[in-house]
């Protein structure tokens, strides 16, 4: 396609020595994983290794040894990075990783998404020499010495430290900046992410002091700039790799929102040209989200960017779609957009997938599915109980007119067959779950409507299976048991336990 290296964020699927403890059963030797290695860099793919230094260490601190590590005892997702046993860790884990990757220019620190960061006893002592944002700055300012000294850039997410504006200066200046975006498009948008403010805003909604902070945030024509904070970072003197996504929070858990990610990842892959930074990353969040399959037609967007980075989104959706398929016929690109179509009960945090808001594997607890659907119909007057029921409802339509139109194209293809057949998997696992999910909201009519007998439960259990036994292509059969319990489990307790009748779910 045109790529030319791979971000590998393994955690726990290494045999690690640092930390025996958290090595997944299904981990790679430290043998083989070096001959995946030696393949990617034969194909001209360099590495970049990631550890996560700061969150996203679900992985090691949901175990008792590591349970003085955490920053708050209750949750297991973010280090105490003040302590000195924590530091010590993480470089002596650093220096494993350099051993398994062999030489790298680049090695990428993590950071992101730390909600606890400098909430420990011990944190909140350090902060008073100069606050989060320094703190974070010095953190990640000791751990990269020794990634400096052998010449090796440190990289970082970019968002935590952009929480942050006037700390930003602090990181040392050999440090890339990751900044990911997976909102921001390829045209002006409506909004734009003020991280310190912790949300988007639109060009009203903004004070003098976030123009202040970014200046950049403005474009000459008075609009808001898409990906600003690539251009703010860039003015202080740091080096921009700038993340897109192709798959991401949000998402079904089936199929991926086509026009949002083919926007985002044009729009990241254009600014990186027009802006000379120094790369562009797709990412792929797999936390049991969907196939590389139904990625391919995004993944093959941004290296045609970079060759032709003044061509249109339209044109560019449709060199992916004659390079993927050997066709030009663009119905390919209106039916997955309709399958993709991600609505309550098959997308992360309304199944079994995140729902405690942290990266991990974690099975949904018993009530789960009602409990959600309490707090829907309690608050705010149940308005979000009312707009999820209505995106049920039409889910069914425009999933079954993404399947029609995806049998339509399949006579014209001429490659590609494995990422159709992805695909036609896809709608079929999207139009039962909408089914699934009408019979929550619909009660018997709905439920009568999958089955001669009405057996929802029926229903579930066969298409757990199926999923179980299609993610076994591309899962060990370990991690295909997970996935499909964790998308399928909580809809089966809710309906082992829900009584139905009178067409109400009660």
């Amino acid at each position: 396609m045109g790529y030319n290296g791979v971000l590998w964020e393994i955690e726990d699927k290494i045999a690690w020595e640092t930390c025996p403890e958290c090595v997944s059963p299904d981990a790679f030797s430290k043998k083989t994983f070096r001959e995946i290695l030696a393949y990617a860099r034969s194909l001209g793919l360099e590495p970049v290794p990631l550890l996560q230094t700061v969150g996203h260490a679900e992985y090691v601190l949901q175990h008792e040894k590591y349970f003085s590590f955490r920053e708050d005892p209750s949750k297991y997702d973010c280090y105490a990075t003040c302590k000195p046993g924590v530091r010590r860790f993480i470089k002596r884990w650093i220096d494993e990783y350099l051993d398994l990757f062999g030489e790298v220019r680049y090695f990428h620190l993590g950071g992101d998404e730390a909600y606890e960061f400098a909430t420990s006893p011990e944190c909140q002592a350090e902060m008073r020499n100069g606050g989060k944002g320094k703190l974070y700055a010095d953190y990640i300012a000791d751990i990269a010495q020794p990634l400096l000294k052998r010449g090796i850039r440190p990289c970082i997410w970019g968002d935590q430290i952009l929480h942050y504006p006037e700390a930003v200066r602090d990181l040392p200046k050999g440090v890339v900046i990751w900044d990911w975006n997976y909102s921001d498009g390829d045209t002006v948008p409506a909004s734009v992410t003020v991280w310190d403010r912790g949300k988007r805003l639109s060009r009203a909604e903004l004070t003098p002091e976030d123009i202040r902070h970014f200046p950049e945030i403005i474009d000459s024509g008075g609009n808001l700039r898409a990906f600003y904070t690539a251009d703010a970072l860039k003015r202080l003197g740091y080096d921009v790799v700038l993340c897109s996504s192709a798959r991401s929070s949000g998402d079904a858990v089936f199929a991926v929102r086509q026009s949002l990610h083919a926007e985002n990842i044009v729009g990241a892959a254009r600014k990186t040209v027009e802006w000379g930074l120094l790369g562009t990353c797709v990412t792929s969040w797999a936390v049991r989200i969907p196939s590389y399959e139904s990625q391919q037609m995004l993944l093959c967007l941004a290296p045609l960017t970079v060759r032709n980075a003044t061509a249109p989104l339209a044109g560019l959706r449709r060199m992916c779609v004659k390079e993927t398929f050997g066709t030009p016929d663009q119905a390919i690109m209106d039916a997955t957009e309709q399958i993709g179509m991600p609505f309550p009960f098959v997308d992360g945090r309304t199944t079994g997938i995140q729902w405690t808001g942290m990266k991990d594997s974690r099975p949904a607890p018993p009530g789960y599915i009602r409990q959600l659907i309490g707090k829907w119909k309690s608050e705010n007057g149940g308005a979000e109980w009312t707009a999820n029921s209505e995106l049920i409802r039409a889910s069914s339509v425009r999933i079954e007119k993404g399947v029609q139109e995806l049998n339509v194209f399949l006579p014209s293809a001429k490659k590609g067959f494995d990422v159709l057949d992805d695909w036609q998997s896809a709608g079929f696992f999207m139009s039962q779950g909408s089914l699934i999910a009408g019979a929550i909201v619909a009660g018997d009519g709905a439920r009568d409507s999958l089955e001669s007998d009405g057996s929802v439960l029926r229903r579930l259990h066969d298409l757990r299976r199926e999923y179980k036994r299609w993610l076994g292509k591309r899962m060990t059969p370990r991690s295909a048991e997970t996935s499909a319990g964790l998308v399928y489990d909580a809809l089966i307790d809710y309906f082992e336990h829900t009584q139905v009748d009178s067409g109400v779910a009660r």
